[in-house]
């Protein structure tokens, strides 16, 4: 083999080399692209669902006690599709009606005044506004904020409670 040859064998060997390598790169990039997307679409998904489970107790949001019913959601706001490490925040709203008496004690054990901003302090996610009448009258109580960690919105009159809490 003359040198000649042997140079014409080493660049053809050489590129057939970095073809690949780019093309190999390239497959991983449209492949990573597909897991985001679907991450993507998962986390759309989890954010639209509308829970009915027991996950919140009294730890969660003070005096909420034996509720008769609850409809949740959970928020990402942050990327929970980053690879980037650290947290990624959680961010819950409610809507619980309560049992009566404990509607009656939590009525009781703070001072509720009306809210009167517009919009509201907390507003109701498009996912948990089926479960708000029109005609609620939302309080809100600064020392129940202060120490809990949630913050709420209350309607003595009809046992309803509106949480958000994040992670």
């Amino acid at each position: 083999m003359n040198r000649r040859s042997l140079l014409v064998t080493v660049v053809a060997v050489v590129g057939v080399v970095l073809l690949a390598a780019c093309g190999g790169v390239f497959w991983l990039a449209r492949a990573d692209g597909g897991q985001e997307r679907d991450c993507a679409a998962q986390v759309a998904a989890e954010e639209a669902k509308v829970r009915t489970d027991r996950r919140w107790t009294a730890q969660d949001v003070p005096g909420i006690g034996e509720y008769a019913e609850i409809h949740w959601q959970v928020d990402h706001p942050s990327s929970a599709c980053s690879r980037a490490p650290g947290p990624t925040d959680s961010t819950y709203q409610g809507v619980v009606r309560l049992a009566p008496a404990d509607a009656h004690a939590l009525a009781a054990a703070y001072d509720w005044a009306p809210v009167t901003d517009f919009p509201p302090p907390l507003a109701v996610w498009p996912g948990l506004s089926a479960y708000v009448p029109p005609e609620v009258r939302w309080r809100r109580s600064p020392a129940y904020d202060a120490g809990a960690r949630a913050s709420v919105q209350f309607d003595p009159d009809r046992a309803l409670l509106l949480f958000t809490a994040a992670d």
